[in-house]
């Protein structure tokens, strides 16, 4: 989609669907859908999360064949949705019901026990802006001597739960860990972000701003530098979502660290995650823009919940907060905090000038230890690595299955 859709300029399917067939085996995308609209018109209430997951998965496996072009990866995923529904034509018209209701017809809503469920078409469209805009990030970044990581639900609900800035509900975050030598960095890395054009230049100034702030007086070697950036704001056209559709906006969510951070968030310090080594609990600072919530909530592999009260002082420009990284109860079980969540499941390293991937797949071994460890002392209890996630609930069923095995489908 490298122009607008507008009323005057359409996509004729004819036209786009002998590339689409050169480009990528689209089979399995069209016949799920197809079963979901048969699902839907046979009376079923809702579509099984397993059958859209399905989709989603059809959907990851096809965007390997778009390189990066993934402009042409949303067009030609509508077009094969609107060929399933012999439609002639994509236009506006066609756009905003792929976007906005999902594929029974049926405005998208809420789930009961998550957060709203997008639109087929909002999750094909949004994943794609957020796959495209961080491969330019990464592009702008990399020449800064850092290293990064994509978490969150860009993380685990590709084509699947990723929503756009609708229905009164802020867009779905992209979520980075930047990791760089010493703070000094972060004065590179805001000029890599202003080097992006789809970034908020305000925001950018006061990424510097606040950066400075955090070099003068929270640079220690153990605290961590988060900010919040937004991207396509009104004044900046998105060519992959009209702005009849929607509003193009939503945060890049940056959480910067640099290596004794991140060494003692991954318990580098001892092979195994222990009490005995490693100690009861760690807690880091947070240099962010505003106040959280008032409490630190914890889950372990049999998904109880652990609240402490989270301490947040007010400073020059920002809060200061300490969450956990992870937390033993007085049963000796494992409670992976706020920052160890980040890798649950693994996150997706985007550019590496650190080699960073080393520590990481270090602890991912150390924290799957400690879940068998804990299986052989509770040999009775279910428990999963996703149940001490607060957001499981988001997680794509083939995600569970990867990260928990067998055992978990949805």
């Amino acid at each position: 989609m490298t122009s607008y859709l507008t009323a005057e300029q359409p996509h004729r399917v004819a036209d786009v669907l002998p590339v689409l067939t050169q480009r990528a085996e689209w089979g399995a995308v069209r016949m799920l859908f197809s079963q979901q609209l048969q699902q839907g018109d046979s009376g079923g209430q809702r579509v099984p999360n397993l059958l859209m997951d399905a989709f989603a998965v059809a959907l990851e496996q096809v965007s390997a064949c778009y390189a990066m072009d993934w402009e042409t990866m949303c067009l030609h995923a509508l077009t094969a949705l609107a060929d399933v529904q012999r439609a002639e034509y994509i236009d506006l018209e066609l756009f905003q019901k792929y976007y906005e209701f999902d594929i029974r017809g049926v405005a998208s809503g809420m789930v009961p026990g998550s957060r709203r469920r997008p639109g087929t078409g909002e999750a094909i469209v949004e994943t794609c802006r957020r796959l495209r805009d961080v491969h330019r990030l990464s592009a702008a970044l990399r020449r800064t001597g850092s290293s990064g990581l994509l978490i969150g639900s860009m993380n685990y609900g590709r084509y699947y739960n990723i929503r756009g800035n609708r229905d009164g509900e802020g867009a779905s975050d992209l979520d980075l860990i930047v990791v760089l030598d010493d703070a000094t960095g972060l004065l590179p890395l805001a000029d890599g972000l202003a080097n992006v054009p789809c970034v908020r230049r305000s925001d950018v100034d006061r990424f510097r701003q606040r950066a400075e702030v955090f070099m003068s007086e929270f640079d220690d070697s153990r605290t961590v530098f988060s900010h919040k950036v937004q991207l396509w704001p009104d004044c900046v056209p998105d060519p992959m979502l009209p702005r009849e559709i929607a509003a193009a906006d939503y945060l890049l969510s940056i959480h910067v660290m640099t290596p004794p951070v991140l060494r003692y968030i991954l318990v580098d310090s001892t092979p195994e995650l222990a009490r005995e080594t490693s100690g009861g609990r760690r807690t880091l600072p947070d240099y962010r823009e505003a106040q959280h919530d008032r409490w630190d909530d914890v889950y372990d592999f049999a998904a109880r919940q652990d609240r402490a009260v989270l301490h947040e002082v007010e400073v020059r420009d920002g809060w200061v907060r300490s969450p956990r990284c992870y937390h033993f109860d007085d049963d000796d079980c494992y409670f992976p905090g706020f920052y160890q969540s980040m890798f649950i499941p693994g996150p997706n390293l985007v550019w590496d000038d650190r080699a960073i991937h080393f520590p990481i797949a270090v602890f991912r071994n150390k924290l799957a230890q400690r879940l068998r460890d804990e299986a052989t002392r509770r040999r009775h209890a279910m428990l999963r690595q996703s149940f001490a996630h607060v957001r499981r609930d988001d997680f794509a069923p083939s995600v569970l299955r990867t990260l928990d095995g067998a055992y978990s489908g949805s």
